[in-house]
């Protein structure tokens, strides 16, 4: 269908560039939705804010890919987002008049000075640096490469190209420190002027141009009032590093964004923050040795840089503890090599990227920021050459199961214990952290698993794994799933399919009962075998599980309103989770029309 509308952002992928459009118009829908994201060989000329008609295939957001998966329908339906899909070759710019909203409007001016501004920086630093300084000032991935995002997300760098808290805290903390020693060193200002709250709120006007320059994604938001909290402790007159501070600010986040509680993002972003809260309280409390006399400007300086660098490596080693089960359980990735990486880069990022990104900010109304982006984007491409360096090694990602939800919230228990006891008390998380551990380790296993099309599946015989995937250019919903069953890239990649595979018919043999994956329906007698289970994307005829005495039968039917799933073998027999419920209906999920035609 033809699609007409004004361009939001370029959503770019490892795949190319995704085209997110404000809508006008859809060929033969009355009550169109607000957003639709299309996928594009080339955006070519459409740039945010300008205008495009496209024509392509659209299609509902996608659900989990297996149960427990990633749920992209729901963050789509509260993003607005109503449909995703394809076009057929270029989309074209169109003149049309602009969105009848004044605020519709505003968000297209805004975004694109935003995609200006990701161009000015990208010339004035181009390459790998560039864009990763676009990325990080104005919130545009598109012009990073894949080969790039792949390097750092393999090395545990990927959260430096998304504005978030690490962002926000930087700048906000450089800013603050610039004003707060600036107007210290002047005594007319420094003995009349209650510096320490100018700075604060120089910061905050910093912070919330910086926001609205980023694109004011859902982090970026998030970072920014857990920055005002802060900020706004030491305009009150209190600890702005304090528990009750970031209880305060996760509540206000709450009321704003209540359905991001559920995002990792959110999830993470705390528990790294409720870690160094923790940790500051840890220290603050800790016997001091005595103050020595003042040493040299040299041996001063030399300290004081020592002490630095090393609050920063403290910081990113304590910050990648606490979010690390949060990335097991929704991503089921693990990089080896994140600690040392971001280790590495935290000073970079801290004494480099920042105070160069500053001094281009404030350079920038004279003409002369290049200098200083030039000097950024080199210490971007720096932190690219670390993270390639760590993330192309063979063994930098090792994938893991997804823990059981009763593991997780265990754990969750554990990190909570540590952080919000005192002294002797902290040491109860270990238990707590033990009995999650154990009930992860003992969890039962899989012993099928697939996705909604049969594009993927897998097979376990023992320790020994079976993989039928259907042969095209995509190979997410493999990696995806194989990724949630503990199976790295390497493995996926040996993995072999069944012996007794023709083109209509494919047979997994099992002592437990034979497993059959049916395409042509014509031969679905020949798995008309007692214990087996059966999948298929044809309707197969009614009464043919119960004559067969199958297992477990899977036909178009079920997967179309249930989806992929994951089959586990239990005691009582095996047990089938779906990656969609049939039971609790929300306006993300696919609709159950009947419990007769369920």
């Amino acid at each position: 269908m033809r699609v007409e509308g004004w361009v939001v952002a370029n959503d770019a992928s490892d795949n190319g560039p995704r085209l997110r459009l404000l809508v006008r118009s859809i060929e033969g829908v009355e009550g169109p939705p607000r957003y639709v994201r299309m996928s594009v060989s080339d955006a070519g000329l459409l740039s945010p804010g300008r205008a495009a008609r496209c024509r392509g295939v659209l299609g509902p957001p996608a659900g989990p890919l297996a149960p427990g998966g990633y749920d992209f329908a729901r963050r789509a339906y509260f993003e607005r987002l109503g449909a995703t899909g394809f076009a057929f070759g270029r989309c074209r710019p169109i003149a049309i008049e602009p969105p009848p909203s004044w605020l519709d409007r505003q968000r297209l001016w805004l975004a694109a000075v935003r995609a200006d501004l990701a161009a000015a920086i990208y010339d004035a630093a181009p390459y790998r640096g560039g864009a990763i300084a676009a990325a990080l000032v104005a919130g545009d991935r598109s012009l990073i490469d894949e080969e790039t995002n792949i390097a750092l997300r393999d090395s545990g760098l990927a959260h430096l190209l998304s504005v978030s808290g690490i962002h926000m805290g930087v700048v906000g903390g450089l800013v603050f420190a610039m004003l707060l020693w600036t107007m210290s060193l002047i005594p007319p200002i420094a003995l009349r002027v209650p510096v320490k709250k100018v700075a604060a709120v120089g910061a905050l006007v910093v912070l919330a141009a910086y926001l609205i320059v980023s694109g004011s994604s859902v982090p970026a938001i998030r970072a920014f009032v857990m920055a005002c909290v802060a900020f706004g402790a030491i305009l009150l007159d209190r600890p702005a590093i304090s528990m009750r501070g970031l209880a305060l600010a996760a509540l206000v986040v709450v009321m704003i964004f209540p359905e991001s509680v559920l995002e990792p993002g959110f999830q993470m972003s705390f528990a790294a923050t409720m870690a160094l809260v923790a940790l500051f309280e840890m220290l603050k409390r800790a016997p001091h040795e005595p103050v020595l006399p003042t040493p040299g400007p040299i041996i001063g300086a030399l300290q004081a840089t020592t002490r630095g660098i090393g609050g920063v490596l403290l910081i990113s080693f304590v910050a990648g503890l606490a979010t690390d089960p949060f990335a097991i359980y929704h991503f089921q990735r693990f990089a080896v090599y994140s600690l040392p990486a971001n280790l590495i880069t935290a000073p970079i990022m801290s004494f480099l990227v920042a105070p160069m990104a500053a001094a281009a900010a404030i350079l920038a109304p004279f003409g002369l920021a290049d200098p200083a982006l030039e000097i950024m984007a080199s210490a971007l491409d720096l932190i690219a050459a670390v993270g390639q360096t760590f993330g192309e090694r063979p063994e930098a990602v090792r994938a893991v199961r997804r823990p059981p939800e009763i593991a997780f919230v265990l754990c969750v228990v554990a990190l909570l214990w540590a952080c919000l006891w005192r002294g002797a008390l902290r040491w109860g998380a270990l238990p707590i952290f033990a009995a999650s551990l154990a009930l992860y380790v003992a969890a039962p296993r899989p012993v099928l698993a697939f996705d909604a099309d049969l594009r993927a599946n897998y097979a376990r015989d023992n320790d020994r794994w079976t993989l039928l995937a259907r042969e095209g250019r995509s190979t997410f919903a493999r990696d995806r799933l194989g990724s949630m069953l503990g199976l790295a890239p390497a493995e996926i990649e040996r993995l072999a399919p069944p012996e007794a595979c023709g083109d209509g018919l494919c047979q997994w043999r099992r002592p437990a009962g034979d497993i059959f994956l049916v395409r042509d329906p014509g031969q679905a007698e020949q798995a008309c075998i007692a214990r087996a289970i059966v999948l298929t994307t044809a309707a197969m005829p009614p009464g043919f599980a119960r004559r067969c005495r199958l297992t477990v039968l899977i036909d178009a039917q079920s997967l179309a309103l249930l989806g992929g799933a994951t089959v586990t073998e239990t005691p009582l027999g095996p047990r089938v989770a779906r990656a969609w419920s049939a039971d609790t209906q929300r306006p993300w999920t696919p609709a159950v029309q009947s419990a007769d035609q369920e």
